[in-house]
């Protein structure tokens, strides 16, 4: 997927655009940690399946039920690793990128058709 003649900001939009899937880190939420373990806000890691809107913006579509859904509604920052290593021999000369950001909801339906599609 990488050129050596295009720019890393090409080949990470790309990568992005391209992923069907990435991991998606939050914050424990307390109410996911209530276990008494003391783990709220240490580092939760899921996988999820992602789109991208019109602008290259990551677009999810999640559980109520699933903990970074709850994480996501205490604390709305988050990131997004996309791997692009697949195949490689070596997977630390692939491209892989993470994406920081605050996660919204959203009901536009063309995005949700977006998403499905």
């Amino acid at each position: 997927m990488a050129d050596d003649r295009m720019e890393p900001a090409e080949i990470a939009r790309g990568l992005v655009r391209a992923a069907d899937r990435a991991v998606l880190s939050t914050a424990l939420a307390a109410d996911a940690a209530d276990d008494g373990s003391g783990r709220q806000g240490w580092p939760y890691g899921s996988l999820v399946m992602v789109a991208c809107d019109q602008t290259g913006r990551p677009l999810l579509l999640i559980s109520g039920l699933a903990v970074h859904t709850r994480n996501l509604a205490a604390d709305a920052r988050a990131s997004l690793l996309f791997d692009g290593t697949a195949g490689l021999d070596d997977p630390l000369t692939g491209a892989r990128v993470t994406v920081l950001g605050r996660f919204a909801p959203t009901d536009d339906p063309a995005l949700v058709a977006r998403y499905v599609a």
